[in-house]
């Protein structure tokens, strides 16, 4: 193998600091775009596991789908969806009493500082899953 296929085989390095080996500022080269970039193509190894990363990968967590994760948690364990690892609708009334005072005490800590939407949905979380447990309590009929 001679030498020049041996460079197009091995890596590249690229001095990305802020000055040249004299002390130069390299601002200006960057400025005019005279900077070196490698172009870096993904491995076949990379290419072949990209849908695969897509599927997987969770929305951005904000206030709404945190809420939304409780709210989906305390239905679980109401036994009003089936859980998502065994498949059965199981019930656990105490434990879902115990997601709802978590929700109660976000809306505590957090009053005064939600936007009208995210206030109107913790409400309405709350709401539904005290009924909902009052229900199942047989507290109230619904």
């Amino acid at each position: 193998m001679n030498k020049e296929q041996e460079e197009q085989e091995s890596f590249r390095v690229t001095d990305k600091r802020g000055f040249k080996e004299d002390g130069e500022s390299r601002a200006q080269d960057i400025s005019e775009g005279k900077e070196e970039k490698p172009v870096v193509e993904p491995s076949s190894e990379t290419r072949s596991n990209a849908p695969e990363q897509d599927a997987k990968q969770q929305p951005p967590i904000d206030f709404p789908s945190y809420i939304l994760s409780y709210y989906t948690q305390g239905l679980v364990l109401l036994g009003e969806v089936p859980s998502p690892y065994s498949g059965k609708k199981e019930e656990d009334v105490e434990a879902c009493r115990h997601t709802v005072e978590i929700l109660a005490m976000l809306q505590e800590k957090t009053k005064g500082n939600l936007r009208k939407d995210e206030e109107q949905l913790l409400e309405n979380v709350l709401y539904e899953l005290r009924m909902k447990y009052m229900a199942k309590t047989n507290r109230i009929k619904i």
